[in-house]
């Protein structure tokens, strides 16, 4: 729909997407679709070339059971008496709710902008329950000069329990790229990326909240699974030297530390570093 070019509103559209997706032994079978999907979308064009967009997702998923194959639930033994394991089965199904707000800047002369946001009920398929989600992704494009461009992002993803309200899941991670065109055959790139994760140890949180334990190979039996935090930093630079068409020499190093405790209660340390080196040169006969 096209509106009145001097409004606020310059277009809007809206769509709605049915998907399902079978798994293959339950389709020849006849056993109907295990994930399906209703989504609501609508896109607006706002004056100055603002875009605008929001969705309702309406889904339910089927308990996938080959990807919970290892996993199993400690239960009280025979008579309150130790523990016991037992196999893990849940919900055939979980339902979603969601929302999604999308918003995108013009291309102004010196910056741009986008912006993600879901929140609503989704799966928490580390414990296959219903689950609390969140998810958002910031991005900024800065532009101060013709030789100088910043991008920087910020990506973030949580998942809780509907029960309690205790966070399952909480992933983090900003990132920063510098690139500088220093003359015509010269360009630098530097980039930076430090992320973070927090998990909390699994349970069998819609029914029993008994702990989920996961079948370690190399242990040969089931062990539970514990909380931990894992913090990394990754940097990167690259020297590019292209003096005519054809030769080429390209320098790179990239490095990342990581925390090597599993609470992330030490400093970050060295883990790898990679050296990249290309060299083209055209002969022209």
């Amino acid at each position: 729909m096209r509106c009145s070019p001097s409004g606020l509103i310059e277009s809007f559209t809206g769509d709605v997407a049915l998907d399902g997706i079978w798994e293959y032994r339950r389709f020849v079978h006849g056993q109907g679709i295990q994930d399906k999907k209703l989504h609501f979308n609508s896109n607006t064009r706002l004056k100055g070339g603002w875009l605008l967009g929001a969705s309702v997702l309406t889904e339910s998923f089927g308990y996938p059971a080959e990807v919970y194959a290892d996993y199993a639930l400690e239960v009280p033994g025979p008579g309150a008496i130790g523990t016991d394991t037992v196999p893990f089965t849940n919900s055939p199904t979980i339902p979603n709710l969601d929302y999604v707000l999308t918003l995108a800047t013009p291309e102004f002369s010196h910056f741009s902008g986008n912006l993600f946001f879901l929140w609503g009920h989704d799966e928490n398929f580390y414990e296959w329950a219903s689950g609390k989600i969140t998810w958002l992704e910031l991005g900024l494009d800065w532009r101060p000069t013709p030789k100088l461009r910043v991008n920087g992002s910020y990506n973030m993803q949580y998942v809780g329990r509907r029960t309690d309200g205790s966070t399952v899941d909480l992933w983090k991670s900003p990132r920063l790229k510098i690139e500088y065109q220093l003359s015509r055959p010269i360009f630098l790139r530097l980039v930076g990326e430090y992320t973070t994760e927090k998990r909390d140890g699994l349970r069998d949180v819609s029914r029993t909240n008994a702990p989920i334990l996961i079948f370690d190979d190399g242990a040969g039996q089931y062990v539970r699974t514990t909380p931990f935090r894992h913090r990394s930093f990754r940097g990167d630079f690259l020297f590019s030297y292209q003096p005519t068409p054809g030769t080429v020499l390209f320098a790179g190093y990239g490095s990342t530390m990581r925390d090597p405790t599993e609470l992330g209660e030490s400093t970050l340390q060295r883990a790898e570093d990679g050296f990249f080196l290309k060299l083209s040169y055209l002969f022209q006969m």
